[in-house]
């Protein structure tokens, strides 16, 4: 029994061993069979594509060693050539088993890493048997984005099984890359493609140096390049079109002219001019620093219409290369590649007519660099030279030590940078001062210099106005008082006197451990003056003396010295009346307001202008300032700020009345009042304490008239037509004078001229052509109405109506007796009569004529009275001596 047993283990045994090993040896033929999986005769078609373009690509994989046994199944994966782009939605389609009892499982495209899978399994519906040795799997890949190269460019596309289906193939059951296959993108140099038909009718532009392509053949067809010419065409060239029926030619060496391609079967096709490209570098000045200022900006000029690349390469003054690292980081601002690794060019695509393109030379070495400019499709190229400078680090300093400004005006601070310098800390005050900004600015154009607008009347405060800003557009100023605000907020403004400057290019705190300049600004008092009256011409369109469509303190300034604006204090109507008020300290409240108006507006300054002779039991009529300044665009009241004074130019023509049933009229007379009412700036809130100033003008009704009537003038050239007008001097009037029916021949002339200082005005008309007896019309007009008029007559002469000047005056030297006539009576004549002889006449005698009556001379003739005198005198001496 025990033997028997004994046999029966054993077989058991010996059975048990069978089995395992025919187990181990499935076990270890299908491990075998994934591990040894591979690819072969694989291919992906088209296996040439055009740069530039997208395809679809038929790919086929055959595999052997393949198990898909039960649930088990095996991952293609296809790694294609990073320079191609499948992030434009490429996808697998049409995706099927070709041989094998297997089935499509999944499919997937990662863009990212250009890998392409497509999973098989085991056909259980089919009752697949699980044991495919070879299976041929072949699907598209549509989408996928073909490069713009330098160059045909040839890549593997990678055939393998790859378990992780990312393209590592790292798996334990992978196979690795057991297939590759060759994927060219070519260099399609061509420049300008002939894709279709082209008739003469439809010629193409080519830029010399570009190439022609054209895919209008037959395969292996001969090709001719050929030139128009005045007897039909003469032969350039001839080349062999390609398997596809494309061919190229190139143009850099053609001459400006027509061409067009003829083909052995295909007849004439592919027009074209050949055009000659222009192209313009300059640089702005050819010098610029390697540290601070360092952009050199470079304008293009070319006869070519929209975008194309250019080639950039330069050398140093040594003439060595620079390399295309640097040449990268000196354009870094525009759509740069590396035309090759080993390359010293680079290039610059989307270049265009009138483009600046800015160079930035920073820590670039110092030399004379010539930089060239190459059109990478044309023959086009010119050079541009810059001369970079090796600068310092640089400082920054004050250009004056010390900064004076009224409290509460705005205090212009100016700084100078030298070498690189463009930023740095400006601290206004201390902390033993009470007060004390940090102030960052920055030198944003590069002209190595700020100006820091300190306004008096905002420091120290929040909601009056910016306390800190740079006067120009592209520099910049700013206050940082982080962690310091204790020394920025005050109750008032700030006081008087001198507070401490310092600058550096560093931080605050550099600053004030080692600033590199020192200086003071100085606080002074301010005042509220005196007002003055000026005039200026009605109609008037603008103030703008200089044309620079900007009115400001000097514009009235050049109008004043031209006599175009005079002090006055009657105001005909309808001109300008002027107010001119000299104050200081208020510009930081103007700049708080957003202007002047704007203070006066918000009453910090207020205008009162009102009726000082309203009649009896009548209201004064008061100016609505607001709705005054409303009018004809904001011209009814104009505002201009100026250095210590201001002004408000108010057109008499617009004023708007509080009571609107009243008007401005001729005999009105008005007191302005403008007073500084801000509570801040005066440091008070009582009325008492605020400022005014006050002027009084009388309105009048316009009044021109000529000098006679009517007006004489002789048959001859330069005749003068003159007269006098209240309106305001540099006004403009129109001078008319026109014949009368009766008189010939006729004329009509105008001249146009200004009212002078005094009021008067003159106008030269020529009359040689008239005569005697004829008779005129004289008119004068302003802003196209008249305001004057008179008749006027041609006389013979204008000198005999008045009367010679000396007909009545005799003649100076036959009054005068001699120095030594013996008629006058030596002084101590014994004969000399009492003084109160009854000879002499009384002091007021009534033959003595009057000191200025010039009619007295015809009573003695030839003498004046004074002679008369001593005459009679004279006799009666002698009488008495005869006696």
């Amino acid at each position: 029994m025990t033997d028997y047993n004994d046999k029966i283990r054993a077989l058991i045994l010996a059975a048990l061993m069978v089995f395992s090993v025919f187990a181990g040896t499935v076990a270890f033929t299908g491990t075998a069979a994934a591990a040894t999986a591979e690819t072969g005769n694989s291919s992906i078609t088209p296996a040439t594509v055009d740069e530039g373009t997208t395809n679809t690509h038929s790919i086929t994989l055959n595999a052997t060693g393949v198990d898909t046994s039960g649930d088990g199944n095996q991952v293609f994966t296809v790694v294609l050539p990073e320079e191609l782009d499948l992030s434009s939605g490429a996808s697998i389609t049409d995706a099927q088993v070709n041989e094998g009892a297997a089935t499509i499982g999944s499919t997937n495209v990662d863009s990212t890493t250009n890998v392409v899978n497509v999973t098989v399994q085991d056909d259980t519906s089919a009752g697949g048997s699980g044991t495919d040795d070879t299976v041929n799997i072949s699907y598209n890949l549509t989408n996928v984005q073909a490069p713009n190269v330098d160059g045909d460019f040839t890549g593997q596309a990678q055939f393998g099984v790859d378990a992780n289906a990312d393209g590592s193939f790292g798996g334990a059951d992978d196979s690795g890359p057991s297939d590759f296959q060759q994927l060219t993108v070519t260099d399609n140099t061509a420049d300008v493609d002939f894709d279709r038909d082209v008739s003469g009718t439809n010629t193409q532009l080519v830029f010399q140096g570009q190439t022609v392509y054209s895919n209008e053949f037959g395969n292996g067809e001969t090709v001719q390049l050929r030139r128009n010419t005045s007897s039909g065409s003469s032969f350039v060239e001839e080349g062999t079109a390609n398997d596809d029926g494309e061919i190229t030619f190139e143009t850099a060496d053609l001459q400006e002219s027509n061409y067009f391609l003829r083909g052995s079967s295909t007849g004439d096709t592919a027009f074209f001019e050949v055009a000659e490209q222009n192209i313009d570098v300059s640089a702005d000045d050819g010098e610029v620093d390697n540290a601070g200022s360092t952009i050199e900006t470079h304008t293009v000029d070319t006869n070519r219409g929209g975008t194309f690349s250019v080639l950039i390469s330069a050398e140093n003054g040594d003439g060595d290369a620079v390399s295309n690292e640097t040449l990268e980081d000196i354009f870094s601002d525009y759509s740069v590649s590396n035309v090759a690794d080993d390359s010293e060019t680079i290039n610059v695509s989307g270049v265009e007519d009138g483009l600046e393109i800015d160079a930035n030379f920073s820590e670039v070495p110092e030399s004379n660099y010539t930089i060239s400019f190459d059109v990478a499709d044309s023959t086009a190229s010119d050079t541009a030279n810059v001369n970079v400078n090796d600068v310092g680090a640089g400082e920054v300093s004050f250009a004056e030590g010390t900064t004076e400004v009224p409290q509460g005006d705005v205090a212009e601070i100016d700084l100078e940078l030298s070498d690189a310098a463009t930023e740095g800390t400006l601290i206004i005050g201390s902390e033993s001062a009470g007060y004390q900004a940090n102030v960052s600015f920055t030198d944003g154009d590069g002209d190595g210099e700020v100006t820091v607008l300190f306004n008096t009347y905002a420091a120290g405060s929040t909601g009056n106005g910016t306390v800190i800003e740079a006067a120009g557009e592209d520099d910049s100023a700013t206050l940082d008082n982080s962690g310091n605000a204790d020394l920025t907020d005050l109750d008032n403004l700030l006081d008087n006197g001198e507070y401490e400057l310092a600058v550096s290019t560093g931080s605050a705190q550099t600053t004030t451990d080692n600033p590199t300049d020192l200086g003071s600004i100085f606080i002074a008092e301010r005042s509220t003056d005196d007002q003055q009256l000026w005039t200026a011409p009605g109609g008037v369109s603008d103030f703008d003396a200089d044309g620079d469509d900007d009115v400001d303190e000097d514009d009235v300034t050049a109008l004043i010295e031209d006599g175009a604006v005079t002090q006055d204090d009657t105001i005909t109507a309808g001109d300008y009346v002027i107010h001119q008020v000299t104050a200081t300290g208020l510009e930081g409240v103007i700049d708080a307001n957003g202007g002047l108006l704007g203070a006066v507006e918000n009453g910090n300054i207020t205008v009162e202008i009102t009726q000082t002779n309203p009649g009896r039991n009548a209201d004064p009529k008061e100016v609505n300032v607001t709705e005054t300044a409303a009018n004809n665009n904001n011209n009814g009241i104009r505002a201009i700020e100026g250095d210590g004074a201001f002004y408000l130019i108010v057109d008499s023509g617009e004023i708007e009345l509080e009571d609107s049933g009243n008007s401005v009229e001729p005999g009105d007379e008005f007191n302005a009042s403008i007073t500084v009412a801000d509570d801040r700036l005066l440091g008070s809130s009582d009325a008492e304490d605020e400022e005014t100033v006050t002027s009084s003008f009388t309105v009048e009704e316009e009044s021109t008239e000529l000098d006679s009537d009517p007006v004489e003038v002789e048959a001859a050239e330069d005749q003068q037509v003159s007269g006098t007008t209240n309106l305001a001097p540099g006004t403009e009037l129109t001078i008319r004078v026109r014949s009368d029916d009766g008189t010939q021949p006729r004329f009509f002339n105008t001249q146009t001229v200004t009212v002078q200082a005094d009021g008067s005005f003159n106008a030269s008309f020529g009359f040689a052509d008239q005569s005697a007896e004829d008779e005129f019309s004289v008119t004068v007009r302003q802003g196209g109405s008249t305001i004057a008029s008179a008749d006027g007559l041609v006389v013979e002469s204008t000198e005999t109506t008045e009367p010679p000047a000396d007909t009545t005056e005799p003649p100076a030297d036959t009054t005068e007796p001699p120095a030594d006539d013996t008629t006058e009576p030596p002084a101590d004549d014994t004969t000399e009569p009492p003084a109160d002889d009854t000879t002499e006449p009384p002091a007021d005698d009534t033959t003595e004529p009057p000191e200025d009556d010039t009619t007295t001379s015809t009573s003695t003739p030839g003498f004046g009275a004074v002679l008369a005198l001593i005459a009679l005198v004279g006799a009666a001496l002698l009488a008495t001596r005869r006696d």
